[in-house]
């Protein structure tokens, strides 16, 4: 497998040019925790250097899931490649994305970005590219009255006056376009004050670090307004959740081509494909802990909300957990699935991983799927699963877990460093969830608690 470095004296001149051009005076070093949020520090501009020919040090011990006390050193190297100057940012500052070494100058097994950094390099050494492109949903929310609201009171595709959050949406719309986002759509989602920019699928790493900028853009920019931006699953009972559906494809590095072009035993997408989509059945329970990763996934992971819980697949079909696009005469190129079961509280790196090595699995296996389904899944009763042996996703999170680590090829996927933390941190979680309610799951499903808002609102 082809390596990567940490350091980048090569680049110590290029980024000097851009922060003179720029006058930038200090620049964020972001480093990914387990949970795919943002951490950072600023450094003045002329510390660059030393960033990155050596790196930067910082407590790895205060970090959840990272390091103990007694081990505590870590070090922050920048990616030059993602030197960026948000308009978002307060004027002066630019950032860089890092990937986290130890001391020693190896990577430290328990960076996200490095880890799908490696798989991407692992999967090309095999002789594909991986793109993806995410649908994020995020609900606009009013503090009223000590509590909160969803801001506005449009629906599916609704515009001014219902939605009236056209005026922090078109700001959040430049400032991703100045950072170098395509957008393809914006529109107003089914849940009053849900709210979906949609921007131009990239490879795997590109894509994770966008889903990043993307989330502090839209935060940022609805606080600048007044408002707050959540990312959390499910913030309101009784509607809709705030999905993150993964559309992927694999590309030939060798031809060039889509590898999911084609016509094998379906019309429209290849044999790999089908088998890509095998794989990804075959493991989304497994994965569930990766890409619905909190308490709260779990209450949008429930029928007739437009959210998957059955573990099936289909053309067209947004009732099934992974559907296949049928493209407009003249698209038929860009063949690809779409992964409906990740929500935007997931770590977009881990998630890309886990969906990586279960699609390959499929591959490598020739996993074949069942068949696809045409009809409306969220209207099949019990006795229509029972009798289609169709499974379903984890109930909660206790479940996931359950499913992650009795599924090797996912554990493998994230390393057992990164396995072992990531168990950890959510036990505890959702045995918090159980204390603070004091109820079984099932009684407590229906309700978001505060214990939910006060913990995923502002942090998901």
């Amino acid at each position: 497998m082809a390596d990567f470095k940490l350091t980048h004296e090569e680049a110590v001149e290029p980024i000097d040019s851009l922060l003179k051009k720029w006058d930038i005076k200090y620049i964020r070093l972001i480093v990914v925790d387990l949970d795919g949020n943002p951490r950072a520090q600023l450094i003045p501009e002329y510390e660059m250097k030393f960033a990155l020919t050596l790196g930067i040090g910082f407590d790895g011990s205060s970090i959840a899931g990272f390091r103990d006390v007694n081990e505590s050193d870590l070090v922050a190297h920048p990616d030059p490649s993602t030197f960026l100057v948000p308009m978002w940012e307060t004027p002066g500052i630019a950032t860089m994305f890092c990937y986290i070494g130890k001391p020693d100058g190896e990577l430290f097994e328990g960076d996200p970005r490095g880890l799908l950094k490696k798989t991407v390099l692992e999967l090309e050494d095999n002789g594909y590219g991986y793109n993806t492109g995410p649908e994020l949903e995020y609900f606009y929310i009013s503090e009223e009255n000590g509590g909160y609201a969803p801001f506005g009171s449009g629906a599916y595709f609704d515009l001014p006056p219902l939605d009236p959050t056209e005026d922090i949406k078109m700001e959040t719309m430049m400032c991703l376009e100045a950072a170098g986002f395509q957008l393809d759509k914006v529109h107003h989602e089914a849940a009053q004050g849900q709210q979906e920019i949609n921007f131009r699928y990239s490879d795997a790493l590109k894509t994770a670090d966008n889903v990043l900028l993307y989330k502090l853009c839209v935060k940022t920019i609805a606080q600048k307004h007044g408002k707050l931006a959540t990312f959390m699953p499910k913030p309101f009972w009784g509607v809709n959740g705030s999905g993150c559906h993964v559309h992927q494809s694999l590309l030939d590095l060798e031809t060039g081509e889509n590898a999911f072009n084609g016509s094998g035993d379906y019309e429209g997408i290849s044999d790999m494909a089908v088998r890509y989509i095998g794989g990804i059945l075959s493991h989304a329970r497994g994965m569930s802990l990766v890409v619905a990763p909190v308490v709260n996934s779990y209450k949008r992971l429930v029928p007739h909300y437009e959210a998957p819980v059955y573990i099936a697949w289909g053309f067209q079909n947004r009732s099934a957990l992974v559907r296949v696009p049928r493209y407009p005469e003249g698209m038929d190129k860009t063949a690809r699935i779409e992964y409906r079961h990740p929500d935007p509280s997931c770590n977009p790196y881990l998630a890309a991983v886990s969906m990586i090595k279960a699609g390959m699995d499929g591959v490598k296996n020739k996993i074949d799927p069942p068949e696809p389904h045409s009809d409306n899944m969220y209207e099949y009763s019990e006795a229509d699963l029972d009798r289609l042996n169709i499974d379903m996703l984890p109930e909660h999170l206790g479940e996931a877990i359950d499913f992650f680590v009795k599924d090797p090829v996912i554990t493998e996927a994230l390393g057992s460093y990164l396995t072992k933390n990531l168990v950890q941190i959510k036990l505890k979680e959702f045995e918090e969830y159980g204390e603070h309610t004091g109820k079984t799951w099932a009684e407590s499903r229906p309700e978001i608690t505060q214990w939910e808002l006060e913990r995923y609102l502002v942090r998901c």
